[in-house]
């Protein structure tokens, strides 16, 4: 009679010890409702228990879990496991992501070796003399989940097609290029504007840079066309003086915008009077001077030849020739009264206003 009810006492005994997780309150609940292939869903699994599985370590309220369903990785992935405590109650969470449709069934797993809890008890070892000693391992607590169904997409939409991919909005990494385009584009907007407000005056400086150029154009082909007729040994006096009055009136008219090439040598001198108002800059003038020189001599030579004129004395005055090295003389003041024009800015900007 006194085995039978040991026997009994210890049949109590593992009951209440080794499946301590047959507790009246157990809730699991799913997060989202519905769960779709490749979405986050989260397990929560509450229980009330008087095991302690934080140690008895107060000041713990939550601790991981490793990973109890290793060997499922085919079906869903294990993103996060944890046990909470609030008082007697626990809360196991899941976090997983489920990569096929159906129903996915949890096997049970021991919660002490999922917290790295090691029990040294065993059922078929222990014997009924240390079921009640204070050799008896730890006892074994087993959660068992219930399944999850995971469904298609298809399922709710019915569309079973792919839809073509949206790029994104803002490509990663670019948002700073983005930044500095839009300062760029503020700052180009507010030139824009500024131009807009001086546009006569802008218009003006441009105009003035673009007749510059072409002035000085006109200058550095004529004073190629000089140097090069100064070498030209093959020309007469005539033919090198007719050449030369050619190549100044063309420069002249498109320096000053004025008819010198249909202006006798005579008007040379009155007509730079025309174009400065009637008195001609400090500037300019010794250039004036030495061309309107050039124009009167030349047309002597030209005109003059074989004249009585020309049979005066002294010859070196009368003569209608040029003397030794004149040519290069008669070149080199040609010369210095372009550069004259050229060099001459402020007298440029007050004839392109007037």
């Amino acid at each position: 009679m006194k085995k039978t009810f040991c026997a009994f006492c210890y049949f109590l005994f593992l009951i209440f010890t080794v499946f301590p997780q047959e507790s009246e309150f157990v809730n699991q609940v799913l997060l989202p409702l519905e769960v779709f292939v490749g979405d986050h869903a989260e397990i929560r699994y509450t229980f009330r228990s008087a095991i302690d599985f934080f140690s008895g370590d107060e000041n713990i309220e939550q601790r991981e879990l490793e990973n109890p369903f290793v060997g499922l990785e085919d079906k869903f992935s294990v993103i996060k496991a944890e046990l909470y405590r609030t008082d007697m109650e626990y809360t196991v969470r899941f976090v997983i992501i489920p990569w096929k449709t159906g129903a996915i069934t949890f096997p049970s797993f021991n919660l002490n070796t999922a917290l790295g809890i090691t029990s040294s008890y065993s059922p078929n070892k222990a014997s009924p003399d240390k079921a009640f000693g204070n050799e008896i391992g730890e006892p074994q607590f087993f959660v068992s989940l219930e399944p999850v169904h995971v469904k298609s997409i298809v399922e709710k939409t019915g569309s079973n097609q792919m839809m073509p991919p949206i790029p994104p909005i803002i490509i990663p990494g670019t948002t700073y290029i983005i930044f500095l385009f839009l300062f760029l584009a503020i700052v180009f907007f507010i030139l824009f504007l500024r131009i807009l407000l001086r546009f006569n005056s802008i218009r003006r400086k441009w105009n003035l840079y673009l007749q510059k150029r072409r002035y000085k154009k006109n200058a550095e082909e004529t004073l190629k066309k000089i140097k090069k007729l100064s070498k030209n040994t093959k020309l007469t006096d005539i033919e090198f003086c007719y050449e030369l009055q050619t190549i100044m009136r063309s420069y002249l008219e498109f320096r000053f915008d004025f008819r010198f090439t249909s202006i006798s040598s005579n008007s040379i001198r009155s007509s730079f009077e025309k174009i400065f108002a009637g008195t001609i800059p400090s500037e300019i003038a010794f250039a004036v001077e030495d061309i309107t020189a050039m124009f009167v001599r030349t047309d002597y030579i030209r005109y003059a030849h074989d004249s009585i004129d020309s049979r005066l004395y002294p010859p070196s005055e009368h003569q209608a020739a040029l003397v030794e090295s004149e040519r290069k003389t008669l070149s080199d003041m040609i010369i210095k009264s372009i550069n004259c024009f050229e060099n001459s800015e402020e007298q440029l900007e007050e004839n392109y206003v007037s």
